[in-house]
């Protein structure tokens, strides 16, 4: 299921596993280039913790070639170049077993949230929210709320394969 909140993107997904299995993937950064729907995470991971906590910061490596010509990717790619091919976030919320959320310079927080239904099955709800975003509608006049709702179906679908 996908939502539309005011300069929020939020998708959903149920997967067939336990929300702890779940949040200890997303809460480990050496697993988001896996995991990542953008392509726009590149290996290896720079520095971080072994596992996220509030306040945690971790660097990512960022693609810094453009895979196509649409505005998304050459925004990402030069503001990955411009940031020598590494991007730190700093994670904002941390509810252990239920929610994580981190956030970079620009300001726009990826979040998600996992709901238990059963034992082993989770709803997980992924928030691309922009709304505290430097500049909003930089993001909009690139695409980046089409393009990442997209992208972020396809990260839940790499989760579910992560921990299935």
């Amino acid at each position: 299921m996908t939502q539309n909140m005011d300069r929020q993107v939020i998708v959903e997904r149920v997967i067939d596993a336990n929300a702890q299995h779940i949040f200890d993937v997303l809460a480990d950064p050496a697993s988001h280039t896996a995991i990542d729907g953008t392509g726009a995470l590149r290996d290896p991971l720079i520095d971080a913790p072994g596992r996220l906590y509030l306040g945690a910061k971790f660097t990512m490596g960022m693609r810094t070639r453009l895979p196509d010509l649409s505005p998304a990717s050459v925004v990402q790619v030069l503001v990955a170049l411009t940031h020598r091919g590494r991007l730190t976030n700093v994670v904002k919320e941390f509810n252990e077993g239920r929610l994580i959320s981190w956030r970079n310079f620009g300001r726009h927080i990826w979040r998600y949230e996992l709901e238990p239904l059963t034992d082993e099955r989770t709803l997980v709800r992924e928030t691309f929210d922009y709304s505290t975003n430097i500049a909003p509608w930089l993001l909009e006049l690139a695409r980046f709320p089409t393009v990442n709702r997209r992208a972020m179906r396809e990260t839940l679908d790499r989760l579910a394969n992560a921990v299935s």
